[in-house]
């Protein structure tokens, strides 16, 4: 466990006091510089939790004893050294200022260690200094105002040194009254009384003659800290206005500018009169230095975002106007285009309609100007400013008449798709490419997917053009080809000019399929419109792949963009308004896979470019082909490359990962086939057992798999790829299940057509009632089993904070396939049980059929959301929420899905035709008197179908599969109540047992911690977990590197997520319950983390009612963002243990009363 300043405190005083005492040159400087960092993170965590004194053996007060230790050897140091050491203290003190003054704008109150009420030992500080400042030269007073300055919380009561810093003021020496205004300044900021009399003489003392330009320059900064209270506010920025207006000096115009736009930036009420002046400022009377300084103060007020301005406002015409002025300088234009980015897009739906056309076509006018520019990053930052005032108006103008929405989204799109064909003919023609233009290609085409994310109608309209620009791309590429073989002595391309031609065109057509993609997922179609967007990507590829001139891996990742678009965008059939006719719904595929046989002409195709790639021996290359492949579902490719990659490697660890990727590929093609056999089946087929085998055979394999992984890794190595390959074979192996045990009991093999199947299930129905008790029993085990992974691919997406937003969505959506196929199988199970109304409890659950049924329902409504307002209603149809809300809790996860992707897609229609048959079901159950046995016949039928057509929606690898880093996590460390870390804690029976933690997240960057802002934990213990001395060792080593595998991971993450949500009771924060007849124990516990990601508290373990014995602790904790976002952390260290042991008289623990 790392410490923390309070505990280093005695070592620092001790290196610092040997430093300073060293006769080695330079030594003494080098501790000063040493202790400076140190000071900062002091004064960042100088407040102690009690937790701290015990773990780190820390006596009351003693941090504060060393704090004074410190300063005042550094005190002694300035007055006792030469020049140099002075100014070394002086910096370090500086800094720390600095530091103090962020956080306080950051919204912290703390002081820091420079405090009176850590500082016990201020007068002798300040008297040290004074020494110096009475004492010394004009250089060393100088210092000591510094110094006075930086320690102005501790020296703004002192009337001496209030009296030193005034009088300074008037000193002849610029050196000595630039000092005092430093200091006089710091302590403004604290001190309103001393504020005022400064204010009155600094007015005096800028409006004086005699006073010198560095002064005024001086004293001008020192007005941006007269901004306390708002009285004194007011006051000093009338008189900064009143200073530079009568001022004709630019230098002190300028400095004045930027310190009365802190002082307005304080407060609303001083903004408009702030604003008001700083648009007198931009106009070609004034300089253009005071112009351009006007802009940037007007950007700073904005980016504070306390302040409205009016579209129409003088300031909005004046940044309009000098963007128009053509002989500003780029950088003028540039601002006042920043400027209307903060003001346009707050203000656009205030415009009328009828104005908002010309307001656009203005700013395209603005944006075609500065392409002009040479500067990169003012390209591309006009455009971004395009895009944003697009976004907003595409929301204002969806339904605004007269078509406007319609012609600025044309005009947007085909102005940014021409700018794109404009820079990529330019980066071709060019035989030297310039790699500021391709930059710029991928700012442009970053945004276009960004306002195709916003905006999916518009998918359709940048899917036809994207396709326009990289044929027209190919066909240019054609021609070089051509010109090449020519013999024409017009034309001399060398092979570097054409190289360079081939990257580049190589790379911008990466970037192209990348959107292109992004359409496709976007883009929700009918069957009609799908057959034509597929022929249209058969000729844009069979385009791309004419082209010698490319490279193999571009026509490999269109062919990969082919495969993408066959093996997702499905056609569903349409549900027609007689449900019941629909019985064998399932989506139909593209027949660009191969239902017959493991290949396709167009795997073959791919396979045979993949061997082109291996042949030249660029195996990177082909690693990161095959993980693009897995990416997107193309199994057989992936598998191949894989395999093939095997024997060229040398290390053991990458031979061992690409040995899990070839297998978990051949697993997921199996799957694949099995599912496009199911979808080549005619209407009314079933399955054949040797079908169910291999999808049995599928799940063992990956058993194994996973068994593979635990055997040779440890710890939280390949964790994700471990968890989710867990939670894929148990999906894999709970649907072989519950299709076997469908066959087994409703099919024989005579039985291969839907009425067979039906008139055996009556004729079996009638005939064993115990039959159908067994399996309704497993159905309920089945669905029970989907609703535990529920929660934990749940876990998974949240335990996960690096994962990008693609890889989350794809565990988002296998969290609604777990939804969907719990809500089908625990439906089936309600409806096929209703004739002897059972209990849930009869077949194994530990709630009642209502309150199962109702988590059933709700978490799938929830999980759908707003993305089909029909499904919605007809889920609340399908239950008493007045009722079953009493009964079923609800958890509300920071994940919804989205139905940006296909997948989900697929799902949410099949979610739509599950509950709408589900439905009538339940309707004809309750209408009818004498039809229940159809009931089971409809049913079990209806729930084959529905698996069926999961099996065909293809399933493809998340991005962060390949993301090999270790996750973010936390260690916990369990001492006793005196912080003393021992083996075995003990408690006498009866009492409480007390309890010192410190929680230490692993694993994450800087970044990542500062945007933690709560840590939480939760221990855990029953009785029944209580352990004997033989099996301690064993339970350690089970627990150290399978977190995931705990049976108690997912409960204590639903109770962590229950407390942090607010829907647990938080009075006393301790919860007992009896769970299978053993007495358990709940305890919550908060932490606030450290900037290394320490968090520190006490507590008291509610164990009284345990008997004598040893029992184990679990626990879980997990982190809430700046955002509000809940994150689980997976636990890095053991399991702790403790002792219940005989009561004595004597004992000192807790008695609980």
């Amino acid at each position: 466990m790392e410490k923390t300043p309070s505990a280093c405190a005695m070592q620092w005083s001790i290196e610092l006091e040997k430093g300073l005492r060293s006769k080695k040159p330079g030594k003494s400087i080098e501790a000063i510089l040493d202790i400076g960092p140190r000071l900062e993170w002091w004064s960042r965590e100088s407040n102690l939790h009690a937790a701290e004194y015990k773990i780190f053996g820390l006596i009351p007060g003693e941090d504060k004893l060393f704090a004074n230790a410190i300063l005042l050897r550094l005190a002694d140091a300035f007055k006792s050294g030469d020049e140099h050491m002075k100014i070394c203290i002086v910096k370090i003190f500086l800094s720390e200022l600095k530091q103090r003054r962020q956080l306080r704008s950051q919204g912290r109150k703390d002081e820091g260690i420079l405090s009176k009420d850590k500082v016990d030992s201020y007068r002798e500080l300040l008297t040290r200094i004074k020494i110096v400042f009475d004492s010394g030269n004009v250089e060393e007073r100088a210092l000591a105002l510094v110094l006075f300055g930086c320690w102005a919380h501790i020296a703004k009561d002192s009337a001496d040194v209030r009296y030193l810093i005034l009088s300074s003021l008037c000193s002849m020496h610029i050196l000595e009254a630039k000092a005092s205004l430093f200091a006089a300044g710091c302590f403004s900021e604290l001190a309103d009384d001393f504020a005022y009399v400064f204010l009155e003489m600094l007015g005096g003392l800028l409006v004086s003659s005699e006073t010198s330009r560095a002064i005024r320059l001086a004293g001008g900064r020192a007005f941006a800290k007269m901004w306390c209270p708002i009285l004194l506010a007011d006051i000093a920025h009338k008189t900064g206005v009143k200073l530079i207006l009568e001022s004709s000096e630019e230098e002190f115009s300028l400095v004045m500018l930027v310190s009365l736009s802190e002082i307005a930036s304080k407060w609303t009420p001083l903004i408009p009169r702030q604003v008001e002046l700083l648009s007198s400022f931009l106009t070609k009377d004034r300089g253009l230095r005071l112009q351009v300084m006007a802009l940037k103060c007007l950007r700073f007020i904005l980016a504070k975002g306390m302040y409205h301005f009016p579209a129409n406002s003088n300031v909005t015409l004046k940044l309009f106007g000098v963007i128009n002025q053509l002989d500003f300088p780029p950088a003028l234009h540039f601002d006042a285009l920043r400027a209307l980015c903060k003001i346009l897009p707050p203000n656009l739906d205030t415009i009328p309609c009828t104005e908002i056309l010309t307001i656009f076509s203005k700013f395209l006018q603005v944006v075609e100007v500065k392409l002009q520019s040479p500067v990169i990053s003012e390209r591309v930052f006009a455009i971004h400013v395009l895009a944003c005032i697009f976004d907003k108006l595409l929301g204002i103008l969806k339904d605004a008449a007269g078509g406007i929405g319609s012609i600025v989204s044309s005009r947007m799109l085909t102005f940014t798709l021409d700018r794109i064909s404009q820079l990529i003919k330019l980066e071709v023609d060019n035989p030297h490419p310039d790699k500021g233009t391709e930059q710029e290609v991928k700012s442009l085409l970053f945004i276009l997917v960004d306002l195709v994310g916003r905006h999916q109608d518009l998918c359709g309209i940048v899917l036809d053009k994207i396709c326009i620009v990289i044929e027209h791309l190919v066909d240019v590429l054609n021609e070089i080809t051509s010109m090449t073989n020519s013999v024409s002595k017009d034309h001399h391309i060398t092979e570097l000019d054409k190289e360079n031609h081939t990257s580049t065109a190589s790379r911008v057509l990466i970037y192209l399929s990348q959107i292109l993609i992004t359409c496709f997922e976007k883009l929700d179609i009918s069957t009609g419109g799908a057959t034509e967007v597929f022929n249209r990507m058969e000729h844009l590829v069979e385009h791309v792949h004419q082209c010698s001139l490319l490279p193999v891996y571009v026509h490999l990742i269109y062919d990969f963009l082919l495969h993408f678009h066959a093996a997702y965008q499905c056609k569903w059939l349409e549900i027609g308004e007689d449900l019941g006719s629909n019985r064998n719904f399932r989506p139909s595929r593209y027949n660009s896979l191969s239902h017959d046989g493991p290949l396709s002409q167009h795997e073959i195709l791919i396979i045979d470019r993949v061997k082109q790639i291996l042949v030249k021996k660029d195996y990177w290359l082909s690693y990161k082909l095959a993980k693009y492949a897995a990416c997107n579902g193309a199994w057989l490719v992936a598998a191949y490359i894989f395999g093939e990659l095997i024997p060229m490697v040398q290390s053991d660890l990458c031979c061992f990962w690409l040995k899990s990727l070839s297998h978990l590929s051949e697993l997921e093609r199996k799957f694949q086939l099995f599912g496009l056999t199911l979808s080549g089946n005619a209407a009314g087929e079933i399955m054949t057992a040797d079908q169910i085998e291999n999808v049995i055979g599928a799940a063992n394999k990956l058993c194994s798999l996973e068994e593979s992984f635990d055997a040779s890794v440890s710890g939280l190595a390949f964790s994700f790829q471990r968890w989710f390959i867990t939670l894929r074979s148990k999906v894999v192996r709970t649907v072989a299940d519950v299709l076997k045990l469908l066959s087994m009991n409703l099919l024989s093999q005579d039985a291969t057509s839907t009425k067979q199947i039906e008139a055996r299930i009556l004729v079996w129905h009638s005939n064993s009632s115990k039959g159908l008790s067994s399996l309704l029993q497993l159905l309920a085990h089945a669905s029970s089993q989907f609703m535990m992974l529920v929660k934990e691919f749940d876990l998974l997406a949240a335990s996960f904070i690096v994962m990008d937003r693609k890889s989350m969505k794809i565990v988002s959506d296998l969290g609604l396939s777990c939804s969907l196929l719990a809500f089908s199988t625990g439906l089936t199970l309600r409806l096929a049980s209703f004739r002897g109304k059972q209990n849930c409890s009869t077949y194994g659950l530990e709630t009642t059929d209502e309150q199962f049924h109702a988590q059933l329902v709700h978490d799938l409504l929830r999980r759908l959301g707003f993305t089909d307002i029909e499904t919605s209603k007809n889920l609340r149809h399908l239950l008493d929420f007045h009722r079953s809300s009493r009964s079923c809790s609800t958890q509300e996860f920071r994940n919804e899905v989205s139905t940006t992707s296909v997948e989900a897609r697929d799902i949410a229609k099949l979610c739509k035709y599950s509950v709408q048959r589900l439905l009538s079901l339940q309707a004809i159950l309750v209408h009818e008197n004498n039809g229940i046995s159809q009931i089971p016949r409809d049913a079990l039928p209806l729930l084959f179908n529905i698996i069926f057509s999961w099996i065909q929606i293809p399933f493809r690898t998340p991005k962060h599969f390949f993301q090999l880093r270790p996750p973010i996590s936390a260690e916990l460390f369990i001492t006793n109540e005196d912080g003393k870390r021992i083996d075995d804690i003990s408690v006498f029976s009866g009492f409480q047992l007390p309890l010192t933690l410190c929680i230490q997240l692993r694993n994450i960057s800087q970044d990542q911690l500062s945007q933690v802002s709560k840590l939480y934990c939760i221990l855990h213990s029953r009785t029944s977990f209580q352990v004997f001395s033989a099996n301690r060792d064993k339970k350690v080593s089970e627990s150290i590197c399978q977190a995931w595998k705990s049976d108690h991971m997912v409960g204590l993450n639903d109770k962590l997520l229950h407390f942090t949500t607010g829907t647990t009771e938080r009075d006393g924060l301790r919860a007992m319950e009896n769970a299978g007849g053993s007495s358990a124990v709940d305890k919550f516990v908060c932490f606030d983390p450290n900037e290394k990601g320490q968090g520190f508290a006490t507590c008291l373990l509610n164990v009284s009612a345990f008997p004598v014995g040893s029992y184990q602790i679990k626990w879980h904790s997990c982190c809430i963002d700046k955002n509000g976002a809940y994150w689980s952390l997976m636990p890095l260290n053991t399991n702790q243990f403790f002792t219940v042991q005989e009561s004595f008289n004597s004992g000192q623990s807790v008695r609980v009363p």
